[in-house]
């Protein structure tokens, strides 16, 4: 039998906004016995867990007031300015790692936010709704912005007034564009006021065209990203449509249960840029004992 290739994708692995805040955590956690973050520091369970393991400790918004004096750290999506305050009434200290993409987005979703407000406009952020990126935003526009997951929830909007359109950094070109159209069309023909920001970030955006190129290359492909995590969602995505032979997991124990066909010669594992690239590698490891042995 002709062994298996396996191959790791070269351009997967944590994005510098996820590295940049793991890395700050690791160095906080060497000299201290614990410290909190609100939410998940980063969608991936498994180094969310080995962060655990080191002293992170998960809070919830609810908890906030319990937390008086104690150390906080604001993970890589960012924070709406309601956040803040209430970590300043409780003397917090905070350990800011909001990613610089995300920060300069919110600072200027918050600018243009006053400038429609003047012309009686709107911000519309093309977005998951509840992501905790898209939550902050909308804070920077006072909680006046409007969330729409897709084109069909863009059309429900009343176009009466002027429109600035932002997204969420890890969304689709694909789908902001066509949004994006709709409302400069759309507009355009009641002659009122359009504006747009495609605020995706770039190196998700540049994933896409190698990551498909990637898949096609494999007879089978292993992607890997946390169940909550937004870009992870969106490759998958990707690399699904490039190969039908696209499987999604999680844990290094999801390896145990998967079935590879008998024909299948080479093998790509990629990943969300969530996932760390140790996880990729140990999934490797496991999965040349189980086929190569």
């Amino acid at each position: 039998m002709k062994k298996v290739t396996i191959e790791i994708d070269l351009n997967a692995g944590f994005c510098f906004g996820v590295t940049n805040s793991i890395k700050k955590t690791e160095e906080l956690l060497k000299n201290r016995e614990e410290i909190y973050v609100l939410g998940e520091l980063v969608h991936n369970e498994e180094e969310l867990n080995r962060l655990k393991k080191l002293g992170l400790k998960e809070i919830s918004y609810n908890d906030i007031d319990l937390l008086k004096g104690k150390e906080i750290i604001i993970r890589a999506h960012g924070e709406p300015p309601s956040t803040y305050e209430k970590l300043q009434k409780i003397d917090a200290k905070i350990y800011d790692f909001t990613c610089p993409i995300v920060l300069h987005l919110q600072k200027k979703i918050s600018t243009i936010a006053e400038k429609m407000q003047k012309l009686n406009g709107q911000i519309v952020i093309y977005g998951l709704k509840n992501h905790p990126e898209v939550v902050g935003l909308l804070g920077h526009t006072k909680n006046r912005g409007i969330v729409v997951e897709n084109i069909e929830q863009a059309k429900e909007i009343v176009l009466d007034k002027p429109i600035a359109l932002f997204s969420q950094t890890t969304k689709d070109k694909e789908g902001f564009e066509k949004i994006e159209e709709y409302f400069r069309t759309e507009l355009n023909k009641r002659n009122i006021h359009f504006e747009s920001y495609a605020t995706m970030c770039k190196i998700v955006a540049k994933r896409a065209p190698a990551l498909q190129k990637f898949a096609e290359e494999h007879d089978f492909i292993i992607f890997v990203s946390g169940k909550e995590s937004s870009n992870g969602k969106y490759l998958y995505n990707i690399a699904k449509t490039a190969n039908p032979n696209t499987i999604f997991v999680s844990l290094l124990s999801d390896i145990d249960e998967i079935n590879i066909p008998t024909d299948v010669k080479s093998i790509g594992i990629s990943g969300a840029t969530s996932t760390p690239l140790s996880l990729l590698e140990l999934i490797k490891e496991n999965l040349e004992k189980k086929l190569n042995n």
